[in-house]
């Protein structure tokens, strides 16, 4: 038994591996998009919800530590999925723009569900560009502080799947979840507070 844990330790372990899996359907959709693959997909839905799951499973690692205890191996790739979740959006976007004109580009700002994408965008940049070693270290205590700007940009984001989406049944299926365990996360907290 214990000579199977080595090589299985590894794999898991890997961080270019896990890198690979998060970038293989990126890959995909852009040999698709440039016909070096034969097929056709939804390219700007799909992106925009592998965005939303990643940031999904960014988010929910606290608040199921909280619950179940101690998750290291999602701990400490917690901000590789979250970065994941940029680079998809940012995939989102790209295609999201390659099919838009000027028009529809200005009338965006004006469209909630849209506009909602776009604050949510400069937020997820910051919070990309700040995720490193380096800016950690820089950064000190305020990383943290910064860090919590998740919360309003995951908020505009799932309004954001929410509205654009055909199946809003999705949306509560993966959203929900979360969305308990935060309200948990948050009541708990707070009972804390008054029993100090």
């Amino acid at each position: 038994m214990n000579e199977q844990i080595g090589p299985v330790r590894r794999l898991t372990d890997n961080i270019y591996l896990l890198w690979a899996l998060l970038t293989l359907p990126a890959v995909w959709f852009i040999l698709l998009w440039f016909h070096i693959l034969p097929g056709r997909v939804p390219f700007v839905p799909w992106t925009g919800v592998l965005s939303c799951w990643l940031l999904i499973l960014t988010m929910a690692v606290t608040p199921l530590q909280m619950l179940v205890g101690p998750l290291p191996w999602l701990r400490k790739r917690r901000r590789y999925f979250g970065v994941a979740s940029f680079g998809y959006a940012l995939l989102h976007l790209l295609f999201w723009l390659v099919n838009a004109n000027m028009g529809s580009l200005i009338r965006s700002f004006k469209r909630v569900e849209i506009l909602t994408g776009w604050i949510a965008f400069p937020i997820m940049i910051l919070l990309a560009i700040t995720s490193f070693d380096l800016a950690v270290r820089k950064l000190g205590p305020q990383w943290k502080t910064l860090q919590r700007w998740i919360y309003p940009m995951a908020v505009l984001t799932l309004i954001h799947w929410a509205m654009t989406t055909h199946n809003m049944m999705e949306v509560v299926i993966y959203c929900g979840p979360l969305v308990v365990l935060e309200a948990w996360r948050i009541m708990r907290n707070r009972g804390r507070m008054r029993g100090a």
